[in-house]
């Protein structure tokens, strides 16, 4: 079982193994993506984690999840995109809103590679089932 207000230092999967069901009603996550990192040896199962989410969420619980694509060979991965059709079509969740998160250490455009630079992330919001709370912003604009 897991204690609340304890920070664990492990494999989040371990970490939620030990949840019970229905048990979280807000995840917020920006995840590893595309190998562009180096995680100290630590891997990432994006399918187990995927159904593990789901399972610990609470009905009408949300998951944001901030990631985004690789550019290789001059064309994004998708792979944020597919995350979230397997979210959707493989574990049951909503996809409730797209959302872009504005980045401030983006990188510059890159003229060799004809290329604009990368400027937001990808947040998927995710319900399971219909959303409990629902709070406007105060400031939509974000400015």
């Amino acid at each position: 079982m897991v204690e609340l207000n304890i920070i664990y230092n492990e494999n989040n999967c371990e970490t939620m193994k030990r949840m019970p069901d229905n048990f979280v009603d807000l995840t917020v996550t920006s995840p590893p993506y595309d190998n562009l990192r180096d995680y100290n040896g630590y891997s990432f199962d994006f399918e187990r984690i995927a159904l593990e989410l789901y399972r610990i969420t609470k009905e009408g619980g949300i998951v944001v999840w901030i990631v985004n694509d690789a550019t290789i060979n001059g064309s994004e991965t998708l792979t944020s995109f597919r995350q979230a059709l397997y979210f959707r079509e493989n574990c049951g969740f909503n996809l409730h809103d797209t959302m872009l998160y504005l980045k401030k250490n983006n990188m510059p455009t890159n003229e060799e590679c004809k290329r604009y630079a990368q400027a937001f992330e990808y947040a998927f919001v995710m319900s399971k089932g219909k959303p409990k709370t629902f709070n406007l912003p105060t400031n939509p604009q974000g400015l």
